[in-house]
């Protein structure tokens, strides 16, 4: 990712994610609690599920943030003629 969108991503987009409160986290427990896993295993389950929804919310962020700018400057790349 570019190193200024992460930068965006970490300084705004992450806490406006934190606010919103849409990670389940206790959702998530309760389900790793039920498996009948080691205690370090299911941490690390916990942390690399937490880590996977981090990344897909920063390329989300990029995702938009592009779209927006793309948006607001009327940059838009048609794939395909309009019609009349």
């Amino acid at each position: 990712m570019d190193p200024t969108i992460q930068r965006l991503f970490d300084t705004y987009g992450e806490s406006v994610l934190n606010d919103l409160g849409n990670f389940p986290h206790e959702e998530l427990v309760v389900l790793l609690n039920a498996l009948p896993i080691e205690e370090c295993r299911r941490i690390q389950l916990y942390d690399q599920i937490n880590l996977y929804h981090y990344q897909w919310s920063a390329d989300a962020f990029a995702v938009g943030l592009h779209l927006g700018l793309t948006l607001l400057n009327n940059e838009i790349r048609r794939p395909r003629p309009q019609k009349g």
